[in-house]
């Protein structure tokens, strides 16, 4: 079996690529676009994965420091998870269009929204025509927008282990 293709820059890594463009530009930005029938972005530690049809990656490379991904857009059918280890909390789903940024700590969805968020407490369940995940680091936001007719949110509590047994 071939090994897998894979790109790694920095703390992420690209991979199941059919096709890899990269571009280097002066100020130390480096673009990195993969496409496939499902290509991968994944943070080194997890918490962040999008698969898609095609992915572009920008990071910035400067002496002596560690090479971070600034940005990333993925389109095709997107699929993402994003943990906060931390909190126990991942939020899941998928869209047209994805769009993380690392400045801001967002991630912005477009094109036919579904988000799960599975917390300790909860599991929530949203679908809207765009939306924003803003990752603070103990918080998580989620906001869709939308027609009323698409946009919806469904919160359920999740029972203590303690009554799960009692049942």
């Amino acid at each position: 079996m071939p090994a897998l293709a894979q790109v790694q820059v920095g703390r992420y890594r690209l991979s199941r690529y059919q096709q890899i463009v990269t571009e280097y530009k002066r100020d130390g930005t480096v673009l990195v676009k993969v496409t496939g029938s499902r290509v991968v972005l994944e943070s080194a530690d997890g918490q962040l994965r999008m698969e898609a049809g095609a992915i572009t990656a920008e990071s910035r490379l400067q002496t002596g420091q560690e090479t971070r991904l600034t940005r990333a857009r993925a389109e095709g059918q997107v699929t993402f998870r994003l943990t906060q280890p931390k909190e126990k909390r991942t939020a899941r789903g998928s869209a047209g269009i994805v769009f993380y940024d690392d400045a801001t700590r967002q991630v912005t969805l477009q094109n036919g929204v579904f988000v799960e968020v599975d917390d300790p407490r909860f599991l929530a369940t949203q679908k809207g025509d765009r939306g924003t995940i803003y990752l603070g680091e103990e918080d998580l936001r989620v906001v869709l927008e939308g027609d009323p007719e698409r946009t919806e949110t469904v919160i359920q509590p999740k029972r203590p282990p303690a009554e799960e047994a009692k049942k």
